[in-house]
């Protein structure tokens, strides 16, 4: 029995090869991002595929061998696409054709991606502008308000241009939490956010943004955009995810020096087709103005600059972060990233924790902890700009004249005056005269004067963290009377929408 139902199997199989290898077509989507559309369709399989365009009117086609459509193309939303509707029909008998009726003409790209935690095989076919050039200000990096840009004006003296990369977007979710639904991407950019309205309320700082919204940016299209805008460093938010849930904490990446030597060779080898820049904010250098030992000398030196301020702007971020979050690598690591590859612009990749691990998964999908989050890196990227300002900005004219507006802090419980003053970067003399203390006592509830200098801190006092284990018995108003903070607090810290609680459940407890 078993024989002849083998048979009939090795029968059916070689009489219908086209049924058993069909690309089965479940889905189709588009995605509008500034500067091109993404068009994505989700296959059973790896297909084979042709896409050409045809002319009065404009149209895109797509053939997908050996394929049987199940998508409902007629609902695609096609909304703020130059995509005007989808039609699809049989074709050869075996292949599906699909067609894309376009207000205006396109340049299409097309590839195939593979499966990941949340998608199988797709096909994505990227449609962009005819005859059209990058934008000097692309659409996606939003500038900060007119008000912080005077501010510098004023002063003869430029913002600090902060470009912040949110991780993944669109069609590519990143990793997938442990619970199937947190996605990295969404992580990524609410704390790329959070950076960005920070910094753009901070005088003498201009963020700029990658990506504001859910569509992919190309990885090599990145860095790019950050020297478009003349950043002065290079910001890649993430999250990571691992085979087990027990690895946590933030890990900060800048580019391997070995890494920076082959891509060194790559940029001179390519430098006829490329249009690859040295000089960042202070000037644009071609290298194909150079012959080729010059430009990879110049390239060796700019990359090692880089290299050498990425591990140092990536320390003092680290040493903030370490304030509000478990450090799995208290150094910046070295590797392969290809947006940590520009040779002019300090870049740097942070993990902010791991989504496989249920526990950091819930405070990175927390609000209240990824604005910590930002918080901490926006205190770590001022911290390195004070000691290290480039030349002509507004940090650097403040840091030389010892400028900066008095603030005010009230001691709290374990605090030194020698404490004070390395939190608020400034000395010891300084802040007994602006206090006129005789020595360095110090009370509790206290209010001190802070003198002018160094970056402002983003909070009275470092906040901590803290969790708590729920036992029999306990209530949520009594947990947050317990560590004395809010009700509404201890909530939004846990993502509660009521008082409800169970035993063993872990609570973070927001900063005092």
């Amino acid at each position: 029995m078993q024989t002849a139902m083998l048979q009939l199997w090795l029968c059916a199989a070689l009489l219908f090869p086209a049924l058993a290898q069909a690309g089965d077509i479940r889905d189709l989507r588009v995605w509008r991002s500034p500067d091109y559309t993404r068009v994505v369709i989700d296959v059973d399989s790896r297909v084979e595929y042709s896409v050409f365009v045809l002319e009065n009117p404009h149209r895109v086609v797509i053939d997908v061998a050996d394929s049987r459509m199940f998508a409902d193309v007629a609902r695609v939303d096609l909304a703020d696409s130059p995509v005007r509707s989808v039609r699809s029909a049989a074709r050869n008998q075996s292949d599906t054709r699909i067609v894309l009726d376009m207000d205006n003409p396109v340049n299409p790209s097309s590839f195939s991606l593979p499966p990941n935690a949340e998608f199988g095989d797709r096909l994505v076919v990227d449609l962009y502008d005819l005859g059209t050039e990058p934008p000097a200000q692309p659409a996606e990096i939003t500038p900060s308000s007119p008000a912080e840009r005077q501010t510098a004006v004023a002063s003869s003296q430029r913002n600090i241009v902060i470009a912040i990369d949110a991780g993944h977007g669109g069609d590519d979710p990143g990793a997938i939490g442990y619970d199937g639904r947190i996605r990295e991407k969404d992580v990524a950019l609410a704390i790329s956010r959070a950076v960005y309205e920070r910094l753009r309320n901070i005088p003498g700082y201009e963020p700029v943004m990658i990506r504001q919204g859910d569509y992919y940016v190309r990885l090599q299209q990145r860095p790019q955009l950050a020297r478009q805008n003349r950043a002065d460093i290079f910001l890649s938010i993430h999250a990571d995810s691992f085979s087990t849930s027990r690895a946590e904490g933030v890990t900060v990446y800048a580019l391997s020096q070995t890494i920076a030597e082959d891509e060194n060779i790559r940029r001179v080898a390519e430098k006829e087709n490329s249009a690859d820049l040295l000089g960042g904010v202070s000037g644009d250098t071609s290298l194909k103005n150079f012959e080729d030992d010059l430009a990879l000398t110049l390239l060796d030196l700019s990359m090692a600059w880089s290299i050498e301020q990425s591990v140092a702007a990536g320390s003092y971020i680290l040493n903030a972060l370490g304030t509000v979050a478990k450090l799995r690598r208290d150094e910046p690591q070295q590797g392969n990233l290809w947006v940590l590859r520009s040779p002019d612009i300090p870049s740097l990749l942070i993990e902010t924790g791991y989504l496989s691990n249920p526990t950091e998964a819930r405070r990175l999908n927390s609000g209240d902890y990824q604005r910590r989050l930002a918080d901490a890196i926006v205190q770590g990227v001022m911290n390195y700009f004070y000691e290290r300002p480039p030349e002509g900005t507004l940090v650097a004219w403040q840091k030389s004249n010892n400028q900066g507006p008095d603030r005010h802090y009230v001691v709290q419980r374990g605090d030194s005056l020698s404490l004070i003053a390395q939190r608020h970067n400034v000395n010891m003399a300084q802040l007994r005269a602006a206090n006129k203390l005789s020595g360095d006592i110090v009370q509790l509830g206290q209010t001190l004067t802070i003198p002018g200098g160094g970056p402002a801190p983003l909070a009275a006092a470092p906040p901590v963290v803290s969790e708590h284990t729920i036992s029999r018995g306990e209530t949520l108003s009594g947990i947050a009377e317990q560590y004395r903070v809010s009700l509404s607090r201890l909530r939004e810290a846990n993502d509660l929408r009521n008082d409800t609680i169970r035993i063993g459940q872990v609570l973070l407890i927001p900063a005092l």
